[in-house]
């Protein structure tokens, strides 16, 4: 399976997990921006960035945390990390 096939596929499952707890998420697909999903819950936005196997790198964050800084959204990355068999969600400051 291609990365891109990988990447998609996560981003359904982190899509419908939000969305079961509550969450309106939109896929942002082809955007080569830094969020994946937008969630929306009681106001507040997030921007998630869903990453297979890795970590974004400190350029990638760097850029996600100055794109929510400028909308006042607030900075989301999940891992799945295929070796653990788990998702780790980070909630960025």
């Amino acid at each position: 399976m291609r990365n891109y096939e990988k990447g998609r596929r996560w981003e359904w499952k982190v899509k419908k997990q939000w969305e079961a707890e509550g969450y309106i998420v939109k896929r942002v697909a082809g955007s080569k921006g830094t969020a994946d999903l937008i969630a929306v819950k009681d106001s507040q936005v997030y921007f998630i960035q869903v990453k297979v196997n890795r970590k974004p790198t400190q350029t990638e964050l760097d850029k996600l945390i100055d794109e929510c800084a400028a909308c006042g959204a607030f900075p989301v990355v999940v891992v799945w990390n295929s070796k653990k068999r788990q998702l780790d969600t980070i909630f960025v400051r």
